[in-house]
């Protein structure tokens, strides 16, 4: 490799590589190999655990170089050792790095191995590098200057850790929910969400370069890719209650965590041989859960869509992961990153299914709630209701300073009514006035309430009094104007009602209790005055 001028960013070049198969050849023997031609990023398989890299540099200018061989993922390798010579064989220069026994790790810039090269004016050394890899052998490998190499350290990562930071923040999110709701999905997703960013941030070096983790640490930590698959499931089980409702699907989910969950705790005897068995687990991870997911489809259960395309996503970026670790597809950002994308993508749509079910079960709860407080006939609010809907207007009242006005209505000689025409067409005009009600209502905080057989409530919140009024001489006129035939009636040959108006003080502090007290008052001058008519309390004069 030529170096042709002063600035030196080469992070695509041609190399030559060689397998050391029997793992025991040394430098000498490793000078005397054949060695192939290769781009300087490697994904080789789990059979090619040494490999060896040769790079011939020349300075082909006229002045002093200062080169630094980055290796990028030096951290998962259990040895990365560099060896140069001049033109004539003489070794200048070598040192090793083992991470995963903490030798040379001081070494190190962070997750890096940086080796330096000096060149002299047209002058030619050979770099050997050996990465001993205990399960797949990845290289990549990248040529700077110096500031150049600079800017590589602190950028080279700076994308894991955005994804990191995202998947941790909605791992977060998901676990105060926990907290507040107690609903088991909650946590499962967040410990998902936690283990694939652990996995995350130490498989592609965060953890190592900027918190220099390595040893049998890094280890566990890159183990979380078993675990993490077992809180998936959990989720995937509980937000589709697969124990109780799909007993078939339920059992081979079974299958995912005891097959994970064993494999994880192999992993602390024998990481490696628990990595090399990951592979054919997450084949069957990918293909269970994609059957579950289609079985649960064909059943037309409710956000199982989300999921199946939550999982595709994650079923592409796995295919591509794997491909990419045996050798079967190049070596690029997207294929060595595939895992880490899939993952990030998975999370955001799993977590939309999440609040999608958040949106459900918030719904579910209003309509629980609203049954509670709503009267079933009529569909108004309810008596139960009421003196606490009341009191809560009340004190927006008092804060706001603004008018506040009862009104309790009451069907005239509705008992006569019943009597006359049966208990059926009783209804029936409860459910007539109760549309006349909601229909007058005019501002988003005015409430309507059945308060008894044939008594009902209206609160009147931001008007001034002469519309309250207006509103109520126009409910009686339509409650009149609905032709209901009411013969018992001494007042009209229709159905009317009897209606009593309270306006709240805004300087006297005056309860629930209170106010429908003196809205009652008012209503039962009205019917002792004849029915059929509007009185406010503390009036003299009929209105």
């Amino acid at each position: 490799m030529k170096i042709t001028s002063d600035s030196i960013d080469l992070s695509d070049f041609k190399m030559n590589y060689f397998i050391d198969r029997s793992q025991n050849m040394d430098i000498d023997e490793i000078q005397k190999a054949t060695f192939r031609e290769g781009k300087n990023r490697l994904s080789l398989g789990i059979d090619a655990h040494v490999t060896w890299v040769k790079i011939i540099l020349k300075n082909d200018t006229e002045t002093f170089k200062k080169l630094y061989i980055h290796d990028t993922y030096a951290y998962h390798a259990s040895c990365t050792a560099f060896y140069a010579f001049d033109s004539n064989h003489t070794l200048l220069k070598q040192i090793s790095f083992e991470p995963r026994k903490n030798i040379n790790t001081d070494l190190m810039d962070g997750a890096i191995a940086s080796f330096t090269v000096t060149l002299k004016p047209y002058e030619e050394k050979t770099v050997y590098i050996k990465s001993d890899f205990l399960a797949y052998q990845i290289i990549e490998l990248k040529i700077f200057d110096n500031r150049h190499a600079k800017e590589n350290l602190v950028n080279e990562y700076m994308i894991i850790i955005i994804l990191t930071t995202i998947l941790l923040t909605l791992a977060g999110y998901y676990s105060i929910l926990y907290v507040a709701s107690r609903h088991e999905e909650y946590i499962y997703y967040a410990l998902y969400l936690v283990s694939s960013g652990i996995f995350i941030a130490y498989s592609y070096g965060m953890l190592s370069h900027y918190f220099h983790v390595y040893g049998k640490l890094s280890l566990y930590l890159n183990a979380a890719i078993l675990i993490a698959p077992v809180f998936l499931v959990q989720f995937v089980k509980t937000i589709f209650n697969t124990k109780e409702s799909h007993p078939v699907e339920n059992r081979f989910l079974n299958s995912i965590i005891i097959l994970f969950g064993v494999m994880y705790l192999y992993s602390f005897i024998d990481y490696y041989k628990a990595m090399e068995l990951a592979s054919p687990l997450y084949i069957y991870l990918l293909v269970v859960m994609m059957s579950v997911g289609i079985s649960l489809y064909r059943k037309s259960v409710l956000l199982i869509k989300y999921f199946l395309l939550a999982h595709t996503f994650y079923i592409v970026a796995s295919i591509v992961a794997l491909m990419f670790y045996n050798d079967m597809i190049p070596f690029t950002y997207l294929t060595s990153h595939a895992i880490a994308i899939g993952t990030l993508i998975e999370a955001f749509l799993l977590a939309f299914l999440v609040s999608y079910r958040i949106r459900i079960l918030e719904e579910e709860s209003y309509e629980k709630d609203k049954m509670i407080l709503t009267d079933i006939m009529t569909a108004l609010y309810n008596k139960s209701y009421f003196e606490e809907a009341l009191n809560n207007q009340l004190t927006i009242q008092r804060k706001q300073k603004s008018i506040l006005a009862l009104m309790v209505i009451d069907i005239d000689y509705f008992k006569q009514y019943n009597d006359t025409y049966g208990h059926i067409a009783g209804d029936e005009a409860l459910r007539s006035v109760a549309t006349v009600l909601k229909e007058i209502l005019s501002n988003p905080d005015d409430m309507a309430f059945r308060v008894g057989g044939e008594e009902f409530a209206l609160i009147c919140s931001n008007m001034n009094k002469k519309s309250v009024l207006n509103c109520a001489q126009q409910l009686k006129k339509n409650i009149e104007n609905l032709h209901i035939e009411h013969k018992s009636s001494s007042v009209s040959h229709y159905l009317t009602v009897s209606i009593g108006i309270h306006f709240a003080s805004t300087y006297i502090l005056e309860d629930a209790k209170k106010v429908y007290a003196h809205a009652d008052d008012a209503l039962y001058t009205a019917k002792k005055e004849g029915r059929n008519r509007v009185m406010v309390y503390g009036d003299i004069h009929r209105v």
